[in-house]
Order: C-alpha cells, then structure tokens, then sequence
C-alpha cells in the first residue's frame, strides 16, 4: 500500500513569515502576544505556546510589550488602538494576500463602490475584511449555491473573495451575478497557494483509493482541500495520527495525502510515518499468513519444480546466444526462448551484443508450449511494464523524468521515453517561452513532468514547462535567500522600460530605476544600456514575500563627485559640455555625473536677459570654478571670469568708424535751431 504526498502540502509562505517573525522577537528576549490565534492550527499554538507567546482574542485584553497580527490580518480600527498604546510594539504579519484584498476593499469603498465577499462570515479574514470596506460590503457565504432572489447587486459593484476559499465556485458564482449586474468588476483574489494547493490535492486524489486531509478543523482552506479530493475519491481529514482508522484501509491499494497551509511539517511527517507502519503491519501478517499456509519441505517431492503462467515476471540466467534467439534458465524444465523480435536493440546492435553467457535477466513469460517443450518469454515487454510503472511513480510522487525527442508534429512534439512507450508533449508545454519552431529540439534529450497516464489508450503527456517553471522558481528562491542589501553582484539587462531597466540577477529580474541608472542625468535607460548587457549593480533592497528586488548601477560605481574634489579647486579654468539652460542660469557637465552651476549674473559682464543668449545646451565652454564642494555635491561656476565678455567687438568698431566726423551740431543742430524760433 503504498503512501504519496502532494506536490504542494502544509506551509505557505505566508504562515512560514508569520512564524519567523514571531519566533525573531521571542529570541529577541520580547514579552510576544498575538492579536488572536496566529494560524489555524492547535499544534502551531501549542508550539508558540511552549515558547512563552500568548494569545488574546481582544486589542484591550493586551498588556505591555509586543503585540503580533495574525495572518487573517485585524481591522483599521483595531489597527489605531493598537498604534495608539504607546506601550506595545506592533509585528504586522498578515498575510501579503491578505492585506491586498484589504487594501482593494478599502479602495473601492472610498471610490463609492458597492462590495460583495465571497466568504465566511465568522473567520477573522473576513471580519478584518468588513472593517477594511467601512460598513459598504456584504457577504456571500460559499454554503449560497445560487443567488436569492432578493439579493440586490448595485451597478457599481465588486465582488472579492476570502482568500483561502475555492476558486473554481468563486468564478462559477462570479458568473452569475454578472448576469444581474454586467457591469461588476471581479477580482481574483484566492491567493497562489490555496490554488496551488487544491490542483496539487485533486492530481493525486484522482490516482489512489483513500485521500487523508492533514490540518485543524478551524482551518477554512484544509477544509476546502477536503471538499476538493471527497468529490474525487474517498477523503478523511483529520488533525493528526491519532485521527487514522484502520478499517478506513480496508481494500485499500494507495493512499495520498495533503495538508493545508497552516499545518505544520511534523504533523505531515507523523501521519506519512503512520500510514507506512500499518502498511509495515499489514505486510507481515500477510507474510505470516503465507508462511502458515506453505507445506512443510517434508510434503514437496523433490523432484517438484516451478509453476510458470503467461504474464509471469521471472529472473534467469543466459545459457546461450545466436543470432535469432537467447535461451535462459528460469529454473524450470526446458530453457525459456527469448526471440530477436521480443528484444529492444538499439541501430544496428545484434543479439550477441547486448546478451553475454551468464547475464542475468527480467523477462516476462508470453506462452507455455508444452507440447514443444518451449517456454517463450519476453524482453521487451518486461522493459515496457516496467517502464509504465516508472512513469506512474513520477506522476504520483511529482517525479521529473528524461526522454529524447523523437518527432516535431503540428501541435507539439512526441518523446521516446524508452522500452517502446511514448508521451506527447503539447507545444503550450515545451518551454516557459513561446517557441516558434520545435525542429530545432529534434534529438535532444529533454527533462519533463508526467501529467497525465492512460495506459489503455497508450497516452502519456508531459510538460517540460512544468518542470522548467519549478526549477526556474527554486532557483529564484535560492537568488532571493542568498542576497543580501549592500551587495554588489552582476546581471543582465532584460528589459528597458520609460521608469528604468529590468536586470537579471539570477532567474529573477529585479528595478533599476531610471534615477539608479547612471551618476549622469539619462533620459532613458537605453541611451546608456543595452538588452543582454551585462553589468554591476548593488543590491538596495530585498523583499522576499512580494518576490522583489531593487536594484542601483550607478551606486556599484564609484562615486564621481570623488574624483572631483580632487581634481577641480576654486580658480580653476576648465571644459564643460552645456547640458540645461534654465531661466537663472546653466548646468555645465565636468565629468560623467559631475555637474557644476553658472548663474546667470556669471554669464558676462553686461545684463544678459535669458542665459540662452550666452549659451546653448550641447555647447562646449570654457568656465572658471569660482568654488567647489564635493561633500555638497556643489560647484559654482562663471563663463564671465574665465573669457572675456561675449559682446560683438566688430560690431562696435563698425560703429566707431562710422561715427567718425560726426559733430554734436550735427546731432543736436535742428534741436537748437527750434528752440530758437520758439524764442
């Protein structure tokens, strides 16, 4: 009887941070309370329990010191009393899922908006949730399997569910109400995990005879894995070991199990560990049982030899090899005939390549010819079964497996995975990418998931994807746990963006903002970066539950307003490229990153107007540093002091040359020559 555990099984993410924040402020020598149960779980309580953290149902119940959120998350109410006591510390683990439905709720009520919750009413997510939506939400409960008439949806309206409740009804329910109300705005808000969870329960309940359901009955998504796998099979949940019947194994073959997101690893291991010791049980009252109904050696003659039927597995060694056929002795009176044609051989391989004189064998028995004393068994099909039942454990136990790729069809591509069997693999499931020609794959040995089996149609699928996603998601993980904030490593640009670039630091992308690109003022990212580069950049933060990471180039380079305290002193004539003209004055680029300012009263020595009139952006000049403060990150600059002052001399000579001869009677002769005759 043998036991699997689902893919996806006990913690989230989310109950795992809860934990280590809590547990961080115990081994911080904190008095530690939670704000009611932190997780649905008694053994979890009981746990943080022996670690001297207590529980209060009430903000008001709670005395000095620090106080945790549970997961469900709290009101906004609860929240101001307990930022108010000026005497607790507050550890907000709600659930990252959580807290979006939270803040959506509070969104779309201040925008007005009508919202329906998809829920039950009496669990603390959803209770927080009511406070989170300022008395404008109602509730839905899962037991509603279709709408009352008298359930009024407004036209602007948005349904939201409790996170842990089962998708599928919410989008079945969410259906329906659109017909009452087209205009209603749904939200998929049933976090990854509980999704995850649910398809993990459903694959493995579909292929055993028994699902046992690890979790506290308090748990709303433990329950809704029960719900899942009794639709399939036939399920128990229970809260631990002690739960286990043993009349439930009757006529059992298989048994799955799976846990919900708040049941802890030891709790799984004790029942998995259970399970195999009844199956231990069983298996030796069985042998005990053989064992007492076997004759004694004194009742079997000695000249009694084995029993063989078609579909028996049996072991031999080779006595004999030619080229049509292998003889081996099984143990009974003839040899058994192994024939070319019930052999898998590789190209151009003969018989006597693959089989040596005393090699021993698997071969399954086809027919019993008695009459020619023949014996004829095969090594094909034995390799075939077997094969099957490897594909079966790697379904059931989530397995990756390798085969070759045989065939491009149009819809996807066929794998040989050996001993004659093959699976499909849709093109949807050959790689995370989309892949426009699968020749290229052709002869390549690739590494998969077995889907689905259906040995009586022959049908095998399988998803690299799957496999890829998983390993891409670990990997991601790894990259996530191993940096830390300060750290400078190197990545590749993925992908440039208007607000920054998108750089890969080991299957993960994390922000460079466009004000992190460069220590120079950049437009846009892609006119200092290039898809594929590959650069430094230090690490500025790491958010593990939201999967992000921000990113700095410039702060992994030096800093250039270093080098110029030591190259730039106050009276210094240097170079510059204009790089702004603004209304009181213009930015002058020294160095990469180092910009120096001339005002406007520095342009020249004659009142200038606009510093347009003086210079153009782009224009290279020559400036005087009148001072400079790196620690500032401030140069002052002047145009003035270091050329002369940029009037237009010719002009001014072509002026002087005309007036020459010119005499003020000849400027002011008419002047006078009126003033007399008003005389």
């Amino acid at each position: 009887m043998p036991v699997f555990l689902a893919e996806h099984a006990g913690y989230c993410n989310g109950v795992q941070a809860a934990l280590r924040k809590t547990l961080d402020q115990v081994s911080g020598g904190k008095t530690v309370s939670t704000l009611g149960p932190l997780v649905h779980n008694e053994d979890v309580q009981r746990f943080l329990e022996s670690q001297g953290i207590s529980t209060v149902e009430t903000p008001q119940e709670l005395g000095s010191g620090t106080v945790v959120i549970r997961t469900h998350g709290i009101t906004p109410d609860q929240l101001t009393y307990l930022q108010e006591r000026e005497d607790l510390e507050i550890v907000d683990a709600t659930c990252p899922y959580v807290r979006k439905v939270q803040l959506l709720a509070r969104d779309y009520a201040q925008k007005g908006y009508d919202i329906i919750i998809y829920g039950d009413y009496q669990h603390p997510e959803v209770q927080a949730l009511l406070g989170w939506a300022k008395g404008k939400a109602r509730v839905l409960a899962p037991e509603k399997t279709s709408l009352e008439k008298e359930f009024f949806i407004s036209p602007q309206s948005v349904f939201l569910s409790q996170t842990t409740q089962r998708e599928k009804e919410f989008l079945d329910l969410a259906d329906e109400l659109k017909e009452h109300c087209p205009g209603l705005k749904v939200c998929r808000t049933i976090c990854k995990a509980t999704v995850l969870r649910q398809n993990a329960a459903a694959a493995l309940a579909a292929t055993v005879d028994l699902m046992l359901v690890v979790g506290d009955l308090s748990s709303s998504n433990t329950r809704k894995l029960a719900q899942v796998c009794r639709e399939i099979t036939k399920t128990y949940q229970i809260t631990g070991p002690a739960d286990i019947q043993r009349e439930w194994l009757a006529g059992v073959r298989n048994v799955g199990i799976t846990a919900g997101a708040s049941t802890p690893h030891w709790t799984i291991k004790e029942v998995k560990e259970m399970m195999e010791e009844m199956e231990k049980m069983e298996q030796e009252k069985l042998e005990d049982k053989i064992q007492e109904e076997k004759p004694s050696q004194d009742d079997v003659s000695q000249d009694e030899v084995k029993e063989y039927r078609p579909g028996d597995i049996v072991t031999g060694k080779v006595v004999l090899v030619d080229d049509d056929q292998v003889l081996i002795d099984i143990g009974y009176k003839m040899e058994a005939t192994l024939p070319r044609g019930e052999v898998f051989l590789e190209g151009d391989k003969s018989l006597k390549d693959q089989f040596s004189i005393g090699d021993t064998v698997d071969v399954l028995v086809l027919k019993m010819l008695e009459q020619d004393e023949k014996i004829i068994v095969s090594s094909k099909r034995r390799q075939r079964e077997r094969r099957w039942k490897e594909l079966e454990v790697a379904m059931n136990e989530g397995k990756v497996i390798q085969g070759i790729v045989k065939n491009v069809v149009p819809r996807g591509i066929i794998i040989d995975l050996g001993s004659g069997v093959e699976g499909f693999m849709p093109g949807s499931l050959v790689d995370v990418r989309y892949i426009p020609d699968f020749e290229q794959f052709r002869g390549e040995v690739f590494t998969f998931k077995v889907l689905e089996l259906n040995r009586e149609r022959d049908k095998v699928i399988l998803s690299r994807k799957q496999y890829l996603e998983e390993e891409l998601e670990q990997k991601k993980q790894e990259t996530i746990d191993k940096i830390k904030e300060g750290d400078i490593i190197n990545g590749v640009v993925k992908r440039l963006t208007d607000f920054g670039a998108f750089v890969d630091v080991g299957n993960i992308d994390g922000l460079v903002h466009i004000s992190e690109v460069s220590w120079q003022r950049v437009a846009h990212p892609r006119d200092v970066l290039k898809v594929g580069e590959e650069v430094p950049v230090k690490v500025l933060e790491v958010i593990p539950e939201r999967e992000r990471i921000s990113l700095s180039i410039r702060q992994a380079k030096p800093d250039p307003w270093t080098v110029a305290g030591q190259e730039f002193a106050a009276g210094d004539i240097v170079k510059g490229r204009v790089t702004r003209v603004v209304n009181f004055g213009a930015f002058v680029e020294l160095l990469p990153g180092v910009e120096g300012l001339v005002h406007i009263s520095q342009m020249a020595d004659f009142h200038v107007k606009h510093p347009s009139e003086i210079v153009q952006e782009g224009e290279e000049i020559e400036v005087k540093i009148i001072d400079a403060n790196a620690a500032a990150k401030r140069i002052s600059l002047s145009i003035k002091d270091a050329r002369p002052a940029p009037r237009d001399f010719s002009v001014q000579s072509n002026q002087k040359e005309e007036n020459q001869g010119v005499t003020l009677g000849d400027v002011f002769g008419d002047l006078f020559n009126n003033k007399d005759k008003d005389e």
